[in-house]
């Protein structure tokens, strides 16, 4: 069901794309929404194919709020992967945004705002291997948690950049939810990949 809610009597309606961290960043969220969320969509995915997952204009208008959060699975094993391959990090990196970002373009054309979710910092993958044992199933952390931080770094970077470009909002309230290393403090985690606590990301977009 989609609610309204009315700010200087306009109605605006929050819709909400991305992978499973867009479910667990957002739950609880204390304003009318939308989650379209998809589990597993890689931005690599989304500019590829040059489609939203679970997109529909139609259910847009001009006063609509639209908030994206891709790429941490991409962090996570799909650049490691294709530098493995033989191809350039930084070519990668610029690939997978500036791909995104045309696909974002290129599908929307009813919004008042288009929000971009920075991506959330990396899972140490010792933390997450003493809790679940060591990985050798479809859930890969490829690279290492070095790699992973600075593929992370680069990426954000990238979305700051192309928000300015493009004339999009950047929302990164993140460093609140980093260890010393760069990685995700797990102790705020949902001891997975995700937030858990997610009152303090809740309160910034709030006030954003």
């Amino acid at each position: 069901m989609i609610l309204n809610f009315l700010y200087h009597n306009i109605i605006i309606m929050i819709f909400i794309y991305g992978d499973s961290h867009a479910n667990t960043n957002f739950k609880n969220l204390n304003l009318p929404f939308v989650n379209k969320f998809e589990k597993s969509i890689t931005m690599f995915r989304i500019g590829r194919d040059n489609i939203i997952i679970n997109f529909n204009n139609q259910e847009h208008n001009e006063d609509s709020i639209l908030c994206f959060n891709y790429g941490e699975v991409d962090c996570r094993c799909h650049i490691q992967r294709q530098i493995n391959l033989g191809k350039n990090e930084n070519d990668i990196i610029y690939e997978l945004v500036d791909k995104y970002f045309n696909t974002i373009n290129n599908n929307i054309n009813k919004y008042s705002k288009i929000i971009i979710v920075a991506i959330i910092p990396p899972t140490k993958q010792m933390a997450y291997e003493s809790l679940y044992g060591q990985i050798t199933h479809e859930f890969p952390f490829v690279g290492s948690d070095e790699e992973r931080v600075s593929y992370t770094i680069k990426m954000n970077n990238l979305l700051k950049e192309y928000c300015n470009k493009y004339n999009f909002i950047y929302f990164d309230p993140f460093d609140y939810y980093k260890s010393y290393n760069g990685l995700l403090n797990f102790e705020l985690s949902d001891n997975n990949i995700h937030l858990g606590d997610n009152s303090f990301f809740l309160e910034k977009f709030i006030e954003l």
